[in-house]
């Protein structure tokens, strides 16, 4: 290969690598849920989900309180989880804002990194006032264009969903879960 043809095809990479970013969005997904070694859920458990709360010490011009519930109260009862009244076993959550960047999708577009939008979350699930268990939660939008326009609204559904998928997996008897990856 001459020496033309492989700058060419360098650049052809480099230009496809970079829409690739701007169109698609990157960020980090880290989440886990530990119980303690004493207690296992039963299969028939649902979840209270109880207010949420900003542990950030930051005061922000959206209600990221009511967001984090009702996209915690959303997925759960897509995961069929959700306490209802009826439930032989229930889990009651209270759900921390650790960290929210609300970020921006045109300075994520122009410098990856720059205009992050973060959550970071932390619910500790008790039973009968006792807490038994945490969920940790957090993930990050740090490149990308057009596509992550909202992404400051569009994040806690995203970490509400994997708190949900977390917990609906344990109750189904599977293994204490812990999920790490770059997007």
């Amino acid at each position: 290969m001459d020496k033309k043809t492989l700058m060419q095809n360098i650049n052809r990479f480099l230009l496809i690598g970079s829409l690739a970013i701007v169109a698609g969005g990157c960020g980090a997904v880290h989440h886990s849920v530990d119980f303690q070694k004493d207690y296992a859920p039963k299969a028939e458990t649902r979840i209270e989900v109880a207010k949420s709360t900003n542990a950030t010490g930051e005061k922000f011009d959206i209600d990221v309180e009511g967001m984090m519930t009702n996209a915690l109260v959303e997925a759960f009862q897509s995961e069929e989880l959700l306490f209802t009244g009826s439930a032989k076993a229930k889990l009651t959550t209270t759900c921390k804002i650790l960290e929210y960047k609300k970020g921006d999708a045109f300075k994520r577009w122009l410098w990856p990194g720059w205009g992050a939008t973060v959550l970071d979350i932390q619910c500790d699930l008790a039973d009968a006032g006792h807490v038994v268990g945490t969920v940790y939660a957090r993930r990050s939008v740090t490149a990308g264009g057009a596509y992550t326009v909202g992404a400051w609204e569009k994040i806690f559904t995203h970490v509400a969903r994997d708190v949900a998928s977390d917990l609906q997996g344990r109750i189904n008897g599977q293994t204490n879960q812990q999920v790490s990856q770059a997007k």
